[in-house]
């Protein structure tokens, strides 16, 4: 149910920003019109990460739409442990999971964007 919210939150703020309760918050952490601008230093991509990880594996705390995708892929890692946690090394499982996960999301990303 968590990641239910956390994915209508991440719609909401990709698709009705401007009809939101979140336009009257700060804009830079909530709106992803120009949120996406603090991955970056100087807020542009040709000048790398603002700080290590920035733009991957630390990415959601940059800004809200991250967060909550952050948040949704845990509460899915959190319900696949929660249907293997009596087996041996349940953790490992979905450790593999979710850096597999994150591991073909970037190839992916990286390579349909060009």
């Amino acid at each position: 149910m968590l990641a239910g919210i956390a994915e209508g939150i991440m719609d909401t703020l990709q698709f009705r920003f401007y009809k939101s309760f979140f336009k009257s918050q700060d804009q830079m952490f909530w709106n992803p019109d120009v949120s996406w601008q603090n991955k970056w230093k100087q807020g542009d991509p040709k000048f790398g990460p603002r700080f290590f990880g920035a733009s991957t594996f630390l990415v959601f705390t940059t800004d809200a739409w991250h967060l909550f995708k952050w948040t949704r892929n845990r509460m899915i890692d959190l319900g696949i442990y929660s249907l293997v946690y009596d087996i041996e090394y349940s953790w490992l499982i979905v450790i593999i999971f979710a850096v597999g996960r994150s591991m073909l999301f970037e190839y992916t990303f990286r390579n349909l964007s060009k």
